[in-house]
């Protein structure tokens, strides 16, 4: 899906989550595509608190996105 998209869903969900699910989970932006996805899940992991729901955009190569579901605790 085009990131305008992806950011409607991700808009979506979070409206229709619990407050107990946000507090353990992130919902982020990630390219669509496994290895450019994988690689800014990983730099996400060192400093969320960086990332914008746009970063994403520097990592994919054909703008293409997917919400994923990013566990807070994880390490």
């Amino acid at each position: 899906m085009t990131f305008n998209e992806a950011l409607k869903q991700k808009k979506t969900i979070l409206k229709n989550s619990s407050t107990f699910t946000k507090s353990l989970y992130d919902y982020i932006i990630i390219p669509a595509i496994e290895e450019e996805g994988q690689r800014y899940i990983d730099d996400f992991r060192k400093s969320p608190e960086t990332f914008l729901d746009d970063s994403c955009k520097t990592y994919s190569s054909d703008s293409k996105f997917k919400v994923f579901l990013f566990n807070k605790n994880q390490n």
